[in-house]
């Protein structure tokens, strides 16, 4: 509101300073200073060229645009040897109607007003002036009526954004509204305060949206196109390779689609997704292929624990086999069941947990490997690798950490016997010797040490289990004398 009465102050001390001038000084004789305007109407930003004769030679020329005593100072000149004057005034941000220009020949104190006044109409600017789909788009507005409500309509469909836009003192709004789904083509947005109304050009061109938008061979994607020709035929290339899983497919009414599409059988890389339609109009998206990556946790360990290898980019729902070397780390139960933890993740994820041979110290690598191509249980194509180093003597920290991966917790101690439960089933170890010959600190590393002693002794079995996660049959009881 301060702003409001500051401006108001500003527009009426220049017009009491025009007046005052005028009542001071005497009255030029004539001939008259003369004002021509051109053009009389346009836009706010609108350069119009404000030019005379009969101004002091020499002298200096300011013009001004306003109603009545509300004049604004416009841009000042200097008259000619023979009093003539011509300059450029850019129309401000004023409210939409017609203004009276005005000019003052300082030297005398004369003012003259053009003939004619000069009208601003309403317009809009939109940023951008083409895209697609739900894409934003910003409208500015200028030489509207102040104060007032907008609407604003594409193609004659609302999209007045809420809450709804109103204009400033000066006539002027920002919005900013969505695209609503069309066929590809050039349409009208609309601005109106209910008296005043502008328009500007849009146009919709085609757009499609991967969902994912990277995958190994074989993912499945989602393509979503918007833009498009209505009711039309189109077709979906991976690169160069046809992919449209359909035979004879169209658009819809509004040009928009959705259509699948399974990655083909190509190197990793980026390729170019691309739909075109009958009409010609035709949109991309990247593609990535990943290569597989896979990682060990943990990668440093000892002989017997346990170690969770996990992968990305795998062929999707596809089975993987692991190897420690030249053994096979897969359970024997998963292999003759065709367990779904041999799999990958329709997103090329993969994540199984093995128990390590013992062998000893030093680096060997794990490698992923995919199922023969002929159809049969054989090792085919090297999918990834990661090194695992084992060490001879695992700190304290070693094997809590391996045994946090499957949640390993002391549930009770019954007289000598401890009650762990894990995550792959209930082991039960004797803990006589760690009661009568360590102290608290030392009871837990030596329960450790037991625990990890009897996963050791029962590597075959474990593995067995560590999958099916199934509650294991009474085991013999070790015995580990602290350390």
């Amino acid at each position: 509101m301060l702003k409001k009465h500051a401006r108001m102050f500003t527009v009426i001390f220049v017009g009491m300073i025009l007046t005052a001038t005028l009542s001071i000084v005497s009255v030029k004789a004539s001939p008259p200073i003369t004002v021509t305007i051109s053009p009389t109407s346009g836009p706010v930003g609108t350069t119009v060229t404000v030019s005379g004769i009969n101004a002091t030679a020499g002298g200096e020329v300011r013009v001004y645009m306003g109603i009545f005593i509300f004049a604004f100072f416009a841009a000042t000149t200097t008259a000619n040897s023979t009093g003539g004057y011509s300059v450029n005034i850019t129309v401000p941000a004023f409210p939409a109607g017609a203004y009276t220009i005005s000019v003052l020949d300082v030297t005398t104190g004369e003012i003259a007003t053009a003939t004619d006044m000069f009208t601003i109409q309403p317009k809009i600017i939109l940023t951008p002036e083409e895209g697609s789909y739900n894409d934003e788009v910003t409208v500015e507005g200028y030489g509207f009526a102040s104060g007032s409500l907008i609407t604003l309509t594409f193609d004659g469909d609302d999209v007045t954004p809420m809450p709804q836009p109103e204009t400033d003192d000066f006539g002027s709004f920002e919005a900013k509204f969505n695209v609503p789904s069309n066929p590809n083509g050039t349409y009208t947005v609309e601005a109106s305060d209910g008296t005043n109304s502008a328009s500007a050009s849009f146009t919709m061109i085609p757009k499609i949206t991967l969902n994912p938008t990277s995958g190994p061979q074989a993912t499945l994607v989602i393509v979503n196109g918007a833009g498009f020709g209505s009711s039309v035929g189109y077709s979906l290339e991976f690169d160069t390779i046809n992919v449209t899983m359909y035979g004879t497919i169209s658009t819809n009414f509004d040009g928009s689609f959705m259509q699948l599409f399974l990655v083909p059988d190509v190197p990793d890389g980026t390729y170019t997704a691309n739909a075109t339609d009958e009409d010609g109009n035709s949109a991309t998206a990247p593609f990535v292929v990943p290569s597989p990556v896979m990682t060990l946790e943990p990668s440093t360990t000892f002989s017997s624990s346990i170690v969770t290898a996990k992968g990305s980019g795998f062929p999707p729902n596809q089975p993987v086999l692991l190897y420690f070397e030249d053994t096979p780390m897969m359970s024997l139960v998963d292999f003759m069941t065709e367990s779904q933890k041999l799999f990958a993740d329709e997103y090329g994820s993969y994540e199984y947990s093995f128990v390590v041979p013992v062998t000893k110290p030093g680096t060997y690598t794990v490698t992923a490997y995919s199922v023969s191509g002929d159809g049969t249980p054989a090792i085919g194509e090297e999918l990834a690798s990661a090194s695992l180093t084992i060490v001879e003597n695992p700190s304290f920290e070693d094997i809590e950490n391996n045994l946090a991966d499957i949640n390993a917790k002391v549930v009770s101690i019954d007289g000598n016997v401890a009650t762990i439960e894990t995550d792959i089933g209930t082991i039960k170890a004797d803990a006589s010797d760690i009661k009568a010959e360590v102290v608290p600190t030392g009871y837990e590393l030596g329960l450790l040490a037991t625990i990890l002693a009897l996963i050791a002794a029962i590597g075959a079995w474990l593995s067995a289990i560590l999958i099916r996660k199934k509650t294991p049959a009474p085991t013999p009881k070790t015995k580990t004398n602290p350390k």
